[in-house]
């Protein structure tokens, strides 16, 4: 069997099953998937936050609650970080005591929104 023909042979993919070809096909398939980077596909999600204002609150599991607002929601003038989200979630998700919080930035770095975890209180 010549290159030209073998090359054929693999696009059609007529090598029965167990043979030396299948197991070279699906070799490179598997290492296509696995090795290739992600950034070759250009292909992240975009961080979608709910409309301005809107507050999504979630459980963690643990006795405590997940936040996640949009950048808009908070008090832009504002000094104290934990004070202005604490009062941009408070009407969501009620009292509560913020333990942590991180900003959340766009596939451009620009900020777009902030994801607080907090406990009742």
């Amino acid at each position: 069997m010549n290159i030209g023909q073998t090359i054929r042979s693999y696009i059609l993919w007529t090598h029965p099953r167990g043979g030396i070809h299948y197991d070279v096909m699906v070799t490179v398939i598997l290492a296509f998937i696995f090795l290739t980077p992600t950034s070759v596909f250009k292909d992240r999600t975009p961080v979608r936050w709910p409309r301005s204002g809107q507050v999504i609150v979630t459980s963690d599991g643990h006795n405590g609650i997940i936040c996640e607002l949009p950048a808009s929601a908070v008090a832009s003038g504002d000094s104290d970080m934990q004070s202005a989200l604490q009062r941009a979630i408070e009407p969501a998700a009620g009292q509560v005591q913020i333990s942590r919080y991180e900003e959340v930035r766009d596939s451009s770095g620009k900020l777009a929104g902030y994801r607080v975890w907090a406990h009742r209180s």
